[in-house]
């Protein structure tokens, strides 16, 4: 059987969920195999996905509230945006769960394996460029190191890429979509199966390490916050690493000059909240004493992000998780249209939403664009 993907987009900016659905979808002409779906705080998302379930009934769906929605490479506020994709030559499995100050390596074991019993997998004998997981998490749950890294153990090997839900940066709750229902302190997780298609994980990030270091001292990882860098107060600290004095030290700043940590050969973002009255600095991650963390120096976001995708051709669909504080960057800038044409250069359909943070095999980052691109095996994705 030859699979020729496609995909159906949709979007609109009506508050009410059942009409914003109805809007988004009434052009499509067949159900699909698979819907992601992405809706800001203006929509209820509990009417959406219940619309949608009706609309579409029996087709897997995972999504999540969101601080900014894509859709075929145009940027959204205060907008339902929703893609169906057919013909995929994906096997789909779908699973939520709730509790997610609970969730531990066995729940993580456990969900896994439920995962692979859905597709038949032996996990020991599986090949795991075959799979690719999918997380959707509360990304007001303060849980998201601890789901994303236990989930990756029991996953062995697969790919797992994904974002935290946002509220359109009012942080009073956020909800998951999942078949149907939406709820807080939930998670949802796609595992993918490849029949006749090609995944492609691409993680993007406009910032490489200056020279300053920073070793956390003392640190409440639960509370994502570090009060010293090197014996001195964080924020002193800070400050001092990148230029600024500490009386104009603000977020702003913190943005063009995130701290960087390397792993297995690669650097992540950890992104600064918010500066503290007692010269503390709270994290969107948790931070660990004894991380030893470099400062940022900050590129053209466009043209990075052109060099990031330059390897990609013929991407039949993109599915991205945006951080929201990229999307404050790129809105300051006015850069929306620019990166938008970098998406649909080189994928005929995209969707994603401006994140609460990222995941990435197992870690927890900012500042970081994850998207996965989508082709038929008969086309070249280059590595």
């Amino acid at each position: 059987m030859a699979f020729l993907m496609h995909t159906f987009e949709g979007s609109s900016q009506l508050t009410d969920g059942a009409a914003a659905v109805q809007e988004a979808v009434e052009h499509w002409s067949e159900a699909p195999e698979m819907l992601f779906v992405f809706c800001s705080a203006a929509q209820d998302a509990s009417s959406v996905a219940n619309a949608l379930s009706h609309r579409f009934p029996g087709v897997p769906m995972v999504g999540c509230s969101t601080s900014g929605e894509h859709i075929g490479g145009k940027h959204h506020r205060n907008s339902l945006v929703v893609a169906g994709l057919c013909d995929t030559g994906i096997d789909w499995a779908v699973q939520s769960f709730e509790g997610l100050a609970d969730f531990d390596e066995a729940r993580g074991d456990a969900a896994a394996h439920h995962l692979f019993e859905q597709h038949g997998a032996d996990p020991e004998t599986l090949d795991p460029e075959q799979f690719l997981a999918l997380l959707f998490v509360d990304g007001l749950s303060m849980s998201e190191e601890r789901v994303s890294s236990a989930l990756a153990a029991g996953l062995q090997g697969v790919p797992l890429a994904g974002g935290s839900a946002g509220d359109d940066l009012a942080f009073s709750k956020t909800t998951v979509i999942c078949n149907g229902t939406a709820k807080s302190d939930r998670a949802a997780v796609v595992l993918a199966r490849s029949t006749e298609a090609q995944f492609h994980v691409i993680k993007h990030q406009h910032f490489t390490t200056e020279k300053h270091m920073l070793a956390v001292t003392k640190a409440d990882p639960a509370a994502r916050r570090v009060y010293e860098f090197d014996g001195y107060p964080a924020a002193e600290a800070y400050a001092k690493a990148i230029g600024v004095p500490l009386a104009e030290l603000d977020g702003a700043k913190s943005f063009l000059h995130p701290v960087m940590f390397r792993c297995e050969g690669e650097n992540y973002v950890r992104s600064i909240q918010s500066v503290n009255d007692d010269g503390s600095l709270t994290f969107y991650c948790a931070m660990e004493e004894g991380m030893v963390l470099q400062t940022g120096s900050h590129h053209d976001m466009t043209q990075s992000l052109h060099g990031d995708l330059s390897p990609l051709k013929d991407v039949d669909f993109m599915l991205g998780f945006n951080c929201v504080l990229r999307a404050l960057e790129a809105s300051g800038d006015e850069k929306w249209d620019e990166l938008g044409a970098e998406i649909s250069a080189v994928a005929k359909s995209s969707i994603g939403f401006d994140t609460y943070g990222e995941q990435l095999n197992g870690l927890h980052i900012n500042q970081t664009l994850v998207a996965v691109a989508f082709s038929s095996k008969s086309k070249a994705v280059a590595a």
